[in-house]
């Protein structure tokens, strides 16, 4: 009885892994007859450029900062901020009777050299005089005159160029110290823009090069030269300073306005550029999964530039393939794939 009962044990051990041995097969049968469904892209060649934005703020060409030189109270601000105003134009006045300013001595000196210098010239004419007498008078006028302006300047800010009041930073009755802003002025007929390059980018750069310039305020966009590039990086940034002028005739731009610069790093004719979510990285390796006759095929890549949210390939993909851009994430080499949209590359 033991002897039948230990057979039936064995027996039942040998069905149980017939069983498993067969239901494992079917499993893997099952896993490549599954078709998984894609969206895919028929490959061509097409013309690229390769592009980088960079961004700054716009600053006229020419540009006067206006800064005080003596420490007084403000009496008059004569201009607003968006004003256009001529070169010798006064923007603000400060203090005549300050105790730093000697306004008010070096116009009594002046008026008395003035006065003395006419008489004696009329002395002079008139041989009253001798000749070293009428020059110590007309020395003594020119230098007290010279005095008053440079003290008429430090009370009077006057604007040294035409252009429009980007900013004014002070009001009446300020004190306002030494070296403290007051105002600027900026030309507006052409503007500039500065921004860093990185290392990578900036062998691109050359005096001369054409940048088209847009702003989020500024319907469209304008055209711009680059004028200067840095020969060496900021030791703080580590980036180089490139400047561009635009051509600001129309007056649509404003400086201090924030600008988007692009500029064209490279033009590529008849590459192959494929979007960038097509490739996959499998092992360490960019991949593209391309469909032959309903099937899978991985195809190992090399990369080039990106543009657009393309990227350009410089091999294992030829034009006229299939590419998988949407499902390649659920595939593998062999697998049985439907393509549920395709469209061409363009």
């Amino acid at each position: 009885m033991k002897k039948y009962y230990g057979l039936s044990i064995v027996i039942l051990l040998m069905t149980l892994a017939l069983t498993s041995c067969g239901g494992s097969e079917t499993s893997q049968g099952n896993q490549s007859e599954r078709v998984i469904s894609v969206k895919a892209e028929v490959v061509s060649p097409r013309n690229v450029q390769v592009t980088r934005t960079f961004t700054g703020s716009l600053e006229g060409a020419r540009q006067a900062v206006l800064y005080a030189k003596i420490a007084e109270a403000v009496t008059a601000v004569d201009v607003r901020e968006g004003q256009a105003v001529a070169a010798g134009a006064i923007l603000v006045s400060l203090d005549k009777n300050g105790p730093s300013s000697n306004y008010l001595q070096s116009r009594s000196l002046y008026a008395n050299a003035e006065k003395n210098y006419k008489k004696m010239e009329y002395l002079y004419n008139e041989g009253a005089v001798s000749e070293s007498q009428y020059d110590a008078a007309k020395t003594d006028y020119e230098v007290q005159e010279a005095s008053f302006k440079a003290a008429s300047q430090l009370v009077d800010i006057e604007t040294p160029i035409n252009g429009l009041v980007t900013s004014v930073d002070v009001s009446a009755g300020d004190f306002v110290m030494v070296g403290q802003k007051l105002a600027t002025v900026a030309s507006t007929d052409k503007l500039r823009v500065k921004f860093g390059v990185n290392s990578v980018d900036i062998g691109h750069f050359r005096k001369g090069a054409r940048v088209v310039v847009s702003s989020d305020a500024v319907e469209g966009s304008t055209t711009g030269e680059v004028v200067t590039v840095a020969a060496s990086a900021d030791p703080v940034t580590r980036a180089f300073q490139v400047e561009a002028h635009i051509d600001n005739s129309r007056g649509v731009y404003r400086p201090g306005m924030f600008v988007r610069i692009n500029i064209v790093l490279e033009d590529l004719d008849n590459v192959i550029a494929v979007p960038r979510k097509a490739v996959v990285t499998l092992d360490g390796q960019p991949t593209i999964f391309s469909v032959v006759n309903g099937t899978a095929r991985k195809n190992l890549v090399s990369l080039g530039s990106e543009i657009d949210g393309h990227i350009v390939i410089t091999s294992g993909v030829s034009a006229g393939d299939t590419v998988v851009t949407l499902g390649q994430d659920y595939l593998d080499d062999g697998y049985n794939v439907k393509i549920a949209a395709l469209s061409e590359g363009q």
